[in-house]
């Protein structure tokens, strides 16, 4: 079996029938469009370019999506366009480029460069995993626009993209899709929590949501317990639970939940909507002797890598508690399986790594000391590599209550 045919083995079933794509042209997208391009600086890694969409790229069987500038040959003015380009140290020709979509689609567009005259390849793939078919084109001199529907209407999860035996790297300047009926835009809150905490302090999450675009934006809030699945916290002003809370804000709107009852709770949300929104998560302590602290974080996209600086160091002064920590959340926001390689590296270049497996939909929150080997330095940086997009933020406690939460920085931006 070549190589070329592993992968295409590897990553589909592959039907009996070979079905062709349909061939579209760009009059055919004109209802509910959204164009995506990876706004990233050069040298980036673009395996989360479009993550905001839902969308995630990697590279199959070697190499690893990078942002590259791309100059329009002439007479075009010059002008330096970020493209992501499939690149590997290995064989080139025995690499592909894919892309998978959260939420599935019946029409897509790829804006492609490359060599002129090249003939490539594209191959569709459905929710289950199915070849849905194929269709090929060769590359002009400029911009090639390739759109394709599948046969019947079906659904588009999966997108392989194939220069075939050229040893230069597939090349995507952009791609369009026609919005689907499902909310395309998704992010994270890694952790929330709502319960009696140390002593007589009680802990309560509140979740802001704020439209910040100048047009109507509608959407849920899903809950879901660290096993992923759906569980409905009780709310104040709620006369019902659900695990779901639908919302439309119109423009400059904004929205607050806040969880109430007495018993003790734990999981994340899942903010998905029809355009980005602003996501906040406030989790405040209060006790009897009006003692109250409040600390905040944002709603986090799903990435491949990310990483972050960890600190264990308590201040230098003499009123402050020693029992400084760090604990992390993280979450599987793939549809399956999620091998996730957790590494820490101290200020004395002691490294400390761990692998784990993460169910889809599943969340983790756990001190640092708690998965890795003790005996590392206060501070240092925490990576963490996925192979299923992942929500994760790192949390620093005194005496076991958070004073921060900060998103891993992803390492495309």
């Amino acid at each position: 079996m070549t190589m070329r045919m592993l992968i295409l083995v590897l990553l589909f079933t592959v039907s009996a029938v070979h079905a062709e794509l349909r061939k579209l042209s760009e009059s055919d997208f004109h209802t509910n469009v959204r164009t995506h391009v990876p706004g990233l600086v050069v040298g980036a890694d673009a395996s989360s370019a479009f993550g905001r969409y839902g969308v995630f790229l990697s590279s199959y069987p070697s190499g690893s999506p990078v942002i590259r500038g791309w100059v329009a040959p002439k007479p075009e003015p010059p002008l330096i366009e970020p493209t992501v380009a499939n690149e590997t140290t290995a064989n080139q020709a025995d690499s592909v480029l894919v892309i998978d979509l959260r939420s599935p689609v019946s029409k897509i567009s790829l804006l492609l460069v490359g060599p002129t005259g090249q003939e490539i390849s594209i191959r569709a793939g459905d929710p289950a995993g199915n070849t849905l078919g194929t269709v090929t084109e060769k590359l002009g001199k400029s911009r090639t626009f390739v759109g394709f529907g599948a046969p019947g209407n079906q659904l588009i999860s999966k997108v392989i993209i194939d220069y075939r035996s050229a040893q230069a790297p597939e090349q995507l300047l952009a791609f369009v899709v026609e919005k689907p009926a499902s909310p395309q835009f998704e992010t994270a809150l890694p952790q929330i929590a709502h319960g009696r905490s140390r002593g007589d302090l009680f802990l309560r999450t509140s979740i802001t949501i704020v439209n910040v675009l100048n047009t109507t934006v509608t959407g849920e809030i899903r809950f879901f317990g660290p096993n992923g699945l759906p569980f409905a916290p009780e709310l104040e002003g709620s006369a019902s639970r659900d695990h779901i809370v639908p919302f439309t804000l119109d423009e400059g709107q904004s929205r607050l939940l806040t969880t109430s009852g007495t018993s003790g709770i734990a999981g994340y949300a899942r903010v998905v909507s029809d355009a980005p929104i602003q996501a906040i998560a406030h989790f405040s302590l209060a006790g009897s002797a009006d003692e109250r602290t409040e600390i905040a974080m944002t709603s986090v996209a799903g990435q491949f890598g990310a990483v972050g600086a960890y600190n264990r160091q308590p201040l230098a002064s003499s009123t402050e508690p020693s029992g400084v920590d760090t604990a992390f959340a993280i979450v599987n926001l793939g549809s399956e399986r999620a091998l996730v390689r957790l590494r820490l590296v101290d200020e004395n270049d002691l490294v400390r790594e761990m692998p784990f497996f993460l169910g889809p939909g599943a969340q983790m929150a756990r001190f640092v000391d708690e998965v890795l080997e003790a005996g590392f330095a206060p501070r240092g940086t925490m990576s963490i590599l996925s192979d299923q997009p992942v929500a994760s933020v790192l949390i620093k406690t005194v005496d076991g209550l958070p004073v921060s939460i900060l998103p891993l920085g992803s390492v495309e931006d």
